[in-house]
């Protein structure tokens, strides 16, 4: 059975297209390095070469000649096609890049929302437990009425009536305040004494300075606050409501960041007059 026309009409067209590159890398060659160090660069010799050029005709050897340099990536459409799939790797490159940061920036979403709910049941948990402390004290400190009545149930003897206990009227006892208030040692406990110290801190010291003084004083600033926060739990005005989770979080790493610089500064602001006294010194001995 014979091949079709349109068949071999096309297998001619692509042996011609193939027949082209091969006599342009060869009049690229020629142009580029002369036709001596062409035929070095092909491994043909320089008759076969010439014979090729002349001729327009490719022989068998020569024609091998170029098509293992094609390959092997001489000429400039290699050349073109080494920086289409350089650019292209590094579009991939580009790309995965971008899906790595991508996929951080949902994880890091992910557990912004998984500390918030967190933030939330930690809440939840505690207005429940402030409920049920509420009630028990109020319990306990029931047995008589507004008017000094014993209630029923009571026993009218010459018991003394139970203590009432003393209520704490707060909302929010890790919350702490600008201002006073008569129950803040019982409400903060261990925490108190830091608290006076941090509340005379807050009046006395202002938000910019940069004298050594100002820098000692902010170092102790920031580190009352990161204990208030750190190691009793408390939330720090202007907050008005105790902080948890993702935003409790970042409460504490900007404070650890200013105590860090604050130290930083400090540290060169007391090495540098003791520095250049010593240089002073050494210079007047010489």
């Amino acid at each position: 059975m014979e091949p079709k026309k349109g068949v071999i009409e096309k297998s001619k067209s692509v042996q011609d297209m193939h027949h082209l590159r091969l006599m342009s890398l060869l009049q690229e060659l020629e142009r580029d390095h002369g036709r001596k160090k062409a035929a070095a660069i092909l491994g043909v010799d320089r008759r076969t070469l010439d014979a090729s050029l002349d001729e327009g005709l490719l022989s068998r050897r020569i024609r091998g000649a170029l098509e293992r340099a094609l390959q092997s990536g001489v000429g400039s459409a290699a050349r073109e096609q080494r920086d289409r799939n350089d650019k292209l790797a590094d579009r991939m490159a580009d790309i995965e890049k971008g899906f790595e940061e991508l996929g951080k920036e949902v994880r890091v979403h992910h557990r912004a929302l998984e500390d918030a709910n967190r933030g939330l049941r930690e809440e939840w948990a505690e207005v429940q437990r402030r409920l049920e402390r509420t009630v028990s004290e109020l319990r306990a400190g029931g047995g008589r009425d507004d008017n000094g009545r014993v209630e029923a149930g009571e026993a009218s003897s010459g018991d003394p009536p139970p203590r009432k206990k003393k209520l704490l009227r707060r909302e929010f006892p890790d919350l702490v305040t600008l201002e006073p208030a008569d129950d803040d040692e019982e409400v903060f406990g261990d925490a108190w004494p830091l608290i006076v110290e941090w509340r005379e801190l807050k009046a006395t010291h202002p938000d910019k300075g940069r004298g050594l003084d100002w820098l000692r004083t902010e170092e102790r600033f920031m580190s009352v606050e990161l204990a208030l926060l750190e190691e009793h739990g408390l939330t720090l005005p202007p907050a008005t409501f105790p902080l948890r989770g993702f935003d409790r979080n970042g409460q504490v790493n900007w404070r650890r960041t200013a105590l860090s610089d604050t130290r930083r500064a400090l540290a060169w602001r007391e090495f540098f007059p003791r520095a250049w006294r010593s240089l002073r010194a050494k210079l007047r001995r010489k």
